[in-house]
């Protein structure tokens, strides 16, 4: 069984990546596909009560989260990313039982927690997008896809062009 840890940007035209697996795999029996997002933090001082409140719910259940805190916007717009993500791979032909999700929150380089996650779930290759930042943002932001690329020392890595 092949595992695919497929990193979305839900802010980025994300269904291309979507497209190009299933292309290549073309409804392959033997994929299996880990949908990951990771929610940008914020400060509990920009929250309300009652999100402080279903946050720390989360934590309870995943102690790997405990004292990050993130907006109900940007997990609304994750879960319908993995809804449309899902339904796109379903489309293409693959099992749903085959397709799962999860997310990390931004506690550390990303790339690092894409690297972490793939080895958590046991994935074999890891599949991110890249677009154009601009030489400027890239040289002092640095870029995901190339951190994930030099670090992966178990996993194939797919990079698709945004």
């Amino acid at each position: 069984m092949e595992r695919f840890l497929i990193a979305l940007d839900c802010r980025q035209d994300f269904e291309k990546i979507l497209d190009y697996m299933a292309r290549v795999l073309q409804g392959a029996s033997h994929c299996e596909f880990r949908l990951l997002h990771i929610l940008p933090t914020t400060s509990p001082d920009r929250l309300w009560r009652e999100e402080i409140r279903r946050i720390e719910d989360v934590h309870a259940a995943r102690p790997d989260l405990a004292g990050y805190f993130w907006a109900e916007d940007d997990e609304k717009t994750m879960t319908s990313c993995f809804d449309k993500a899902k339904d796109r791979l379903v489309q293409a032909g693959f099992s749903p039982d085959s397709i799962s999700s999860s997310f990390a929150v931004e506690s550390a380089d990303r790339a690092d927690i894409i690297l972490a996650k793939a080895a958590e779930l046991g994935c074999s290759t890891i599949v991110l997008g890249r677009s154009h930042p601009g030489l400027v943002k890239e040289f002092l932001r640095g870029s995901v896809a190339r951190a994930v690329m030099k670090s992966a020392r178990s996993f194939a890595v797919w990079i698709i062009e945004m």
